[in-house]
């Protein structure tokens, strides 16, 4: 993924800048012929640049109303200040953030034009999913996708469009499936190990990471650049407005594709509990529970196969640095809005139970909600659980690796492992 180069200073490992080990030939191609044209790698990625593009293909202002331009400023100052954004990089980030924008137009466009789809469509009792990277997140989501009843995001619905096509057709025959097809595909290309440290399936489930990034406001993009100013400036954000956002795209998604209920999962979701309680108030609420440990390099080796694709260089002990307090920041605020919820909204889970016994968690998790676990949704979970236990993991990582230890990892979340008396596995 990243090439790590290090030295010995004091008793410690620290990292030294160096250059990605990875860098595609398209991208290679793209910076060696921007080298010739006149201020190529000093031009700024500008607001009013992207305000441009999008205004071409947007049809009405709605897509404005609300914080999400105030918070994309905030992000394009610290990109052009600290990203060390090479040519291709530039393009990419700007292209991703149109992208995101003309979504959100097409969005606004849409529900102007089809007003039952937010007045009619309900979303009843979600199946949130929170926990640090590494706790068994993603296996509890993809455990309870088998559910038939269950709707989740898919891949190509969160990366191409929301906005459904205008002649009905099935599920796998979505024309915006097969663009997902190729988005994936190059996004492979541009950072081949990113399948090593996190499964993409093009059908999912896939997480709300992308949906929520249309607010412009999550830890997901102060990962994925080098971006400090930026990240501190999230500790102080409100995201009423991100998850008003967010219901709204699931209630267009399952306008045409139904589902009896939703399953959801993102990092994002732990910052943001009293926003998800006041749009969803009879959310279900799943935390899964592990030493942070793992979670801090986890992360931090995912956010460098990201930087990788956009950065000129990439320094493993800023990022690991980074990593540990945005994670850190995001966890205790949680605990301060956990507080003043109640625990009746939660369901605590230990990753060492899950891993143990999936099915009797599952059985506790429908239990506790009040949700029927029918002989169908066993029956596929059983199925799953015997393909995933011949799966292979080969991606390895260490704190070290990004220049932390253990006792750096346990100083800054000793209060969530003494809260919720989280065994240390060392």
């Amino acid at each position: 993924m990243i090439q790590q180069v290090s030295y010995r200073q004091g008793n410690r490992e620290a990292s030294r800048l160096h250059e990605p080990l990875y860098q595609s030939g398209l991208v290679k191609i793209w910076n060696s012929l921007a080298r010739f044209k006149r201020g190529e790698n000093n031009i700024p990625v500008s607001l009013e640049s992207l305000l441009v593009k999008v205004n071409r293909q947007a049809r009405n202002d709605a897509w404005k109303t609300g914080p999400q331009l105030d918070a994309l400023a905030v992000l394009l100052g610290a990109i052009n200040e600290t990203g060390r954004l090479h040519a291709f990089g530039r393009f990419y980030v700007k292209t991703m953030l149109a992208e995101l924008l003309i979504n959100r137009a097409r969005l606004h466009e849409l529900w102007q034009a089809v007003p039952g789809i937010l007045a009619e469509q309900r979303v009843e009792k979600p199946i949130i999913i929170l926990g640090l990277p590494r706790s068994g997140t993603s296996f509890l989501f993809n455990l309870l996708a088998q559910d038939p009843s269950h709707r989740c995001l898919s891949n190509w619905e969160t990366t191409v469009s929301q906005v459904p096509p205008e002649r009905p057709c099935a599920y796998l025959r979505d024309p915006r499936r097969r663009k997902g097809r190729y988005l994936m595909w190059f996004q492979n290309y541009l950072a081949p190990h990113l399948q090593e440290i996190h499964e993409f399936h093009l059908d999912g489930p896939e997480e709300c990471t992308p949906l929520l990034m249309q607010g412009f406001a999550t830890q997901a993009l102060a990962g994925m650049f080098n971006v400090p100013s930026y990240s501190n400036w999230l500790n102080g954000v409100a995201h009423e407005d991100t998850y008003r956002h967010h219901k709204r795209i699931l209630q267009t998604l399952q306008w045409r594709y139904p589902g009896t209920r939703w399953v959801l999962k993102s990092p994002d979701h732990l910052a943001a509990i009293d926003a998800i309680i006041q749009v969803y108030p009879d959310a279900c609420l799943v935390h899964l529970h592990r030493d942070p440990l793992q979670s801090v390099a986890s992360w931090a080796s995912l956010n460098a196969a990201f930087r990788s694709i956009t950065a000129q260089s990439v320094d493993s002990g800023e990022l690991g640095a980074q990593v540990l307090d945005r994670l850190a920041t995001d966890m205790d605020s949680y605990l301060r809005q956990r507080r003043g919820c109640g625990n009746d909204r939660f369901l605590d889970v230990r990753y060492d139970d899950l891993v143990r016994d999936p099915i009797r968690v599952v059985e506790g998790l429908y239990q506790r909600f009040d949700l029927d676990f029918s002989p169908d949704a066993r029956k596929a979970m059983r199925g799953f659980l015997d393909q995933d236990r011949a799966k292979s993991r080969h991606h390895r990582y260490t704190p070290e690796d990004f220049g932390l230890s253990e006792e750096m990892i346990d100083s800054r979340f000793g209060k969530y492992m003494d809260t919720f008396d989280v065994p240390r596995l060392r």
